[in-house]
């Protein structure tokens, strides 16, 4: 039987490695649609850590998009860009490459294209390769973009109700 330890097929799996890589897999399918085992307590939890990255499971997440993919749908934004998007995006695109640490907060009414540069540019960066954590404030927010997560979820920061304050982090 072949696993994610083995791709041989002749060599025998104990029981429990099967188990291992049976978890392992589950695991995998979860992390691909925004959970993971540990966000389900009823169920076992496997043992096998991958080689690769270390076993960093955060790490093999943000290195699991089809980078071919994302650099088509880049070069295909850039070319619909407006002047001031293309600004935009070479300007930030430029920081980040050349790791210059600047702080962006882009801001405009709705329809202007704001998501569509930061698609782009997230689509860009991902293509080549790289790690990129967006986060949102909301629920909703958070679905416009590949991989996102809500600031709560992303940062494993407590939720508290009943007129108590939920971060404090403040502006």
């Amino acid at each position: 039987m072949t696993c994610c330890k083995c791709d041989d097929p002749v060599v025998t799996l104990s029981e429990d490695a099967l188990k291992d890589c049976a978890l392992y897999e589950i695991d995998q399918y979860f992390i691909r649609n925004k959970h993971c085992l540990e966000d389900f307590p009823t169920l076992p939890k496997f043992n096998y850590v991958p080689p690769v990255h270390g076993g960093n499971r955060l790490v093999q997440e943000e290195l699991a998009y089809d980078q071919h993919s994302l650099t088509t749908n880049a070069n295909d934004a850039e070319d619909r860009f407006n002047d001031d998007q293309c600004n935009t995006y070479k300007t930030i695109l430029n920081v980040m490459t050349n790791k210059y640490g600047k702080l962006f907060f882009v801001y405009g009414s709705g329809g202007i294209g704001k998501t569509f540069v930061w698609t782009t540019l997230l689509s860009r960066l991902q293509g080549q390769g790289k790690i990129v954590l967006t986060v949102a404030s909301l629920g909703i927010a958070s679905l416009l973009f590949l991989g996102d997560k809500i600031a709560h979820s992303r940062f494993k920061i407590p939720i508290y109700l009943h007129n108590e304050l939920t971060c404090n982090i403040t502006q």
